[in-house]
């Protein structure tokens, strides 16, 4: 059994076939089939099912990947550490994070972070908090950016920051012309929501406690997956929504923003990795740049006019 074997069979439970797992692999089918034969002969069991397509892994083709991700892994890992210790931060760092950072924390914190690591290559995917979790407990990912507290014990987590709640209004919105709003003043009736599984919906609905003609629904209602459309049609002047701090920074018209009065709603925002992460170092770097990349309104601790609405039932405490 070889490292590379693991590599071949981890390429095509990815992809699903074996043409592009030679691709991905950058060698010839015939050669990486022939190694996958050798292991699957070397244990004795048949790893993928290759009547179907894609290519699945059979019940301990399931098996056998899991462990050879980990085998790779950490042999990735071993290097990279001693890269660390020797005091040059280098190799692949898989980041998750969900939809309503990535748009506006990337680009704070992304170039600076690359221009002072050349060597470390960030590999950032998108993801709604349970798929993140999902994919650091399995490994796939090595860290996470999303919203806490999680409830998974195998899930470790370090507070980033803590981002405030606002209220963005139509023009015409009678709570357009307050300085301050308060949660008793909103209504989720006429709220525009995030799409289900997304943790600032949640959030967004647990504020907005006001239930007062909840037979009126109004003429529109509206869900998305993205916080710049809700913005766009709240311009157009229907109702309002929520949005995280970070997420206003580009608005044109920020008269109809408002701030919560105290203790303001916010959301804690932190850093995500599973029990077989090692790599402190890099992990130290990456905090600190994201941290020091932060507009002066965000703060790294919480402040006691602060109310922390919890993910994802909205808890609060």
């Amino acid at each position: 059994m070889t490292l590379t074997q693991l590599e071949y069979i981890l390429a095509v439970g990815d992809t699903g076939s074996f043409s592009h797992a030679a691709l991905q692999c950058h060698v010839t089918q015939p050669t990486l089939s022939m190694q996958i034969q050798k292991l699957e002969d070397e244990l004795g069991v048949v790893l993928f099912d290759r009547t179907k397509q894609p290519v699945r892994p059979t019940h301990v083709g399931e098996i056998v990947l899991k462990q050879a991700r980990l085998i790779v892994q950490g042999s990735q890992h071993l290097r990279e550490m001693v890269d660390e210790n020797k005091g040059a931060l280098s190799g692949n760092l898989r980041i998750g994070i969900i939809p309503t950072l990535a748009p506006y924390l990337l680009p704070m914190f992304l170039n600076r972070f690359m221009t002072k690591y050349p060597k470390v290559h960030l590999i950032i995917d998108e993801l709604e908090t349970q798929a993140m979790v999902d994919k650091i407990r399995n490994n796939s990912l090595d860290l996470g950016l999303a919203v806490t507290p999680i409830d998974d014990i195998n899930i470790s987590a370090k507070p980033l920051f803590y981002e405030p709640f606002m209220a963005y209004f139509a023009p015409q919105h009678e709570l357009a012309q307050k300085k301050t709003v308060d949660e008793k003043d909103l209504s989720a009736n006429e709220m525009l929501l995030l799409n289900e599984g997304h943790c600032f919906r949640e959030q967004s609905l647990a504020l907005c406690r006001n239930r007062k003609n909840s037979e009126n629904k109004g003429q529109f209602s509206f869900e998305s997956g993205s916080l710049e459309t809700l913005k766009k049609l709240v311009d157009q002047g229907d109702g309002f929504t929520l949005l995280p701090y970070l997420a206003t920074q580009d608005l044109r018209d920020k008269k109809r923003l408002k701030p919560f009065s105290n203790p303001v709603p916010t959301r804690e925002v932190s850093i995500l990795h599973g029990p077989h992460f090692q790599r402190k170092a890099i992990l130290k770097a990456l905090i600190e740049e994201i941290q020091a990349s932060l507009p002066k309104e965000i703060s790294q601790t919480r402040h006691k006019n602060q109310i922390k609405v919890d993910n994802p039932i909205g808890h609060m405490r």
